[in-house]
């Protein structure tokens, strides 16, 4: 993704930070906008992607680079880009969830829909399997345990961070992520021994 204007190629000295690297872009260096892309693009396509199906992920993704572009003069180095970026990421998603009117509609996956029960010949297709029905608990999680818990494997986030990104309390995010780890533990437990 490009987002400098044309002929824009001069490298502005920047100490390597990503608050650094926006600070320069919002200075006019396009350059450091796509070394920013670059260092994120995939722990946030798989925030998006393990939430959504590819279309909508994709749909959303671009959304977040463009809001980054449109408001990269509102940008204020006060806490870590990373933090501000899944700040971000994390109200295009609830926008997204909300045009969809699926916020608060919560749905089970069945988790025996997901892989044949048959045992694999090797190893390497049993653990593709089992990573797939992880991949579907997660799916099924809740939406707000969903995203704590993507937000804490994606990022490592602590949960006073993940608190900032969602808008809600440190005490609510160890909630999510406890009643998360619960049921994907509960939901695996037939499949691993």
């Amino acid at each position: 993704m490009k987002a400098g204007a044309p002929g824009e190629t001069a490298r502005a000295t920047t100490d390597g930070t990503d608050e650094a690297l926006m600070l320069a872009y919002v200075n006019g260096d396009a350059l450091s906008f796509d070394e920013l892309y670059g260092r994120h693009r995939g722990p946030l396509y798989r925030y998006f992607r393990r939430q959504l199906p590819e279309s909508e992920a994709n749909d959303c993704f671009q959304t977040l680079w463009e809001k980054l572009i449109e408001r990269r003069d509102r940008y204020r180095p006060d806490g870590s880009f990373r933090s501000y970026l899944f700040t971000i990421a994390h109200n295009v998603l609830m926008d997204h969830y909300r045009r969809q009117g699926r916020l608060g509609a919560d749905t089970e996956m069945d988790p025996d829909a997901l892989v044949s029960n048959e045992p694999g010949p090797d190893s390497s297709r049993e653990r593709a399997e089992l990573r797939e029905i992880l991949h579907g608990l997660i799916r099924a999680l809740p939406v707000h345990q969903r995203e704590a818990w993507l937000l804490r494997q994606e990022t490592a986030f602590s949960n006073l961070e993940i608190a900032r990104v969602t808008g809600t309390s440190e005490e609510g995010v160890k909630s999510r992520l406890r009643y998360a780890r619960d049921r994907l533990k509960a939901g695996m437990a037939r499949y691993v021994e």
